[in-house]
């Protein structure tokens, strides 16, 4: 499958050339990131190495974990919700009476056992 986009690997060799001769020393000139320099014989092996198109059961494990995590972020947000309406709750009711007393002068037993 074709794409437009620029390879993910062209896009960092780029920016770490740029980065070389933006914070390079006296030493380094444009260009002469060759094959003295370990860390760009490092990094450019690495990058072409790593990307690589996941199988078909990494992007369904992928899937899987992404929404999991969208869920319990889902349920996190809705426990904060709910904690936060009975705070309001709470301070907006005014308090409750006192429970009716029996004819007898004593506090209501309750329904019977």
């Amino acid at each position: 499958m074709p794409s437009d986009r620029p390879d993910p690997g062209e896009f960092l060799e780029m920016a770490q050339r740029m980065l070389r001769e933006l914070f390079g020393g006296p030493h380094d000139t444009p260009g002469s990131a060759g094959e003295d320099d370990p860390w760009a014989a490092a990094t450019k092996s690495s990058t072409r190495d790593r990307y690589r198109e996941p199988s078909a059961e990494q992007q369904r494990q992928n899937l899987t974990f992404a929404l999991a995590a969208r869920a319990v972020e889902a349920l996190e947000d809705l426990s904060l919700n709910v904690a936060a309406i009975r705070q309001r709750l709470e301070r907006s009711t005014p308090p409750r009476p006192e429970p009716p007393e029996t004819r007898d002068g004593g506090p209501d037993p309750g329904p019977a056992a």
